[in-house]
């Protein structure tokens, strides 16, 4: 006869089967998505100016430049003053938009599993309120959700979201580029970038199985209270 002990080892492996394989919390996919580690951990085709190169608040002239740091208005005399989007105190990708199109502001290649699925995830904000700019991200290659515009409203944080399946691909090959060229305006900050495997859904076979399971539990529990 099985015990309860016996039984409610088989429930968990139930669970364990009805939830699927469990997702690695090893540690982000992507490296420095909130920019905390400096310019590391990504490539640009911008130009990348750092404090020292130039007066500070006019360090991010001419179009075509980006820097990380923790306030627009420091890098750019006529920039809205606010916070990252982490933690309002901590370092953002800060964009000086380009005239030049599909270059490539931010680009990152990571390892991925294959034949799954992932959400990607990016949250931006305008630095300057005239003709806010239009983000397009794409994953090696292929663009993912439709293109994204950034607020008019300086310092009010958006986020992009969409979801990729990575079929047979073991690298992801991601990249941002802005598709608005207007010199005046288009600026913009980043922080946040986010590539993370999404939660596994039950089969309702599984579902089954494992109700079955927990009524049975139920009932050998109910029978040794008699």
């Amino acid at each position: 006869m099985t015990s309860p002990k016996q039984l409610s080892v088989a429930v968990a492996t139930l669970v364990a089967i009805a939830v699927g394989p469990g997702l690695t919390s090893a540690g982000p996919i992507i490296p420095n998505g909130d920019f905390s580690l400096g310019s590391n951990g990504f490539t640009s085709n911008y130009l990348h100016r750092s404090s020292g190169t130039l007066p500070d608040n006019t360090l991010m002239y001419p179009e075509g430049t980006f820097t990380v740091g923790t306030d627009p208005s420091l890098v750019h005399d006529l920039w809205a003053s606010f916070g990252d989007h982490t933690t309002g105190d901590g370092d953002m990708l800060i964009v000086n938009g380009n005239r030049a199109a599909d270059v490539p502001i931010w680009s990152s290649v990571v390892e991925v599993a294959a034949g799954t699925n992932y959400d990607f995830s990016a949250w931006m904000a305008s630095v300057y309120p005239r003709s806010p700019a239009s983000l397009a991200f794409s994953i090696n290659g292929v663009l993912v959700g439709a293109p994204m515009s950034s607020s008019s409203t300086t310092g009010l944080w958006l986020q992009f979201a969409a979801s990729w399946y990575s079929g047979t691909s073991t690298t992801a090959v991601l990249s941002l580029v802005d598709l608005n060229t207007e010199w005046n305006g288009n600026d913009f900050a980043l922080d946040d970038i986010s590539l993370d495997a999404s939660a596994p859904v039950p089969e309702p076979a599984s579902l089954l199985l494992f109700g079955s399971g927990l009524a049975a539990l139920a009932g050998v529990r109910k029978n040794r209270k008699k």
